[in-house]
């Protein structure tokens, strides 16, 4: 069974790159420049680490499972919503996602 990343666009990630050595030329006050009304303009073509799944694949598949990297992931996602004051709509419901990825 394939699965994906619940990814839930909230922009939260797109607007948190200060910091981050592989996004350097993207960032603009710690905003992608290509995040233009919370969405994507390279999507097709961004950066690996801004592809949780094919990040996995290439860099982290080698230092944990997916489902721990994907728990990983939501919790830091779910934090920086919360740091953000996004809505809680956007927030991972963790649960689920523990359920899902038993599937894996």
């Amino acid at each position: 069974m394939m699965y994906s990343f619940p990814c839930t666009e909230c922009g939260a990630c797109c607007s948190s790159i200060n910091n981050i050595e592989f996004l350097t030329e993207y960032n603009r006050d710690g905003v992608c420049v290509n995040l233009v009304n919370n969405r994507c303009t390279i999507y097709e073509s961004r950066p690996l680490l801004c592809r949780v799944d094919a990040a996995f694949d290439e860099i982290f598949s080698k230092n944990m499972t997916r489902e721990a990297y994907y728990l990983a992931n939501a919790l830091a996602c779910n934090e920086l919503q919360v740091a953000k004051n996004i809505d809680k709509k956007f927030r991972i419901d963790i649960d689920s996602l523990k359920a899902s990825i038993r599937l894996i």
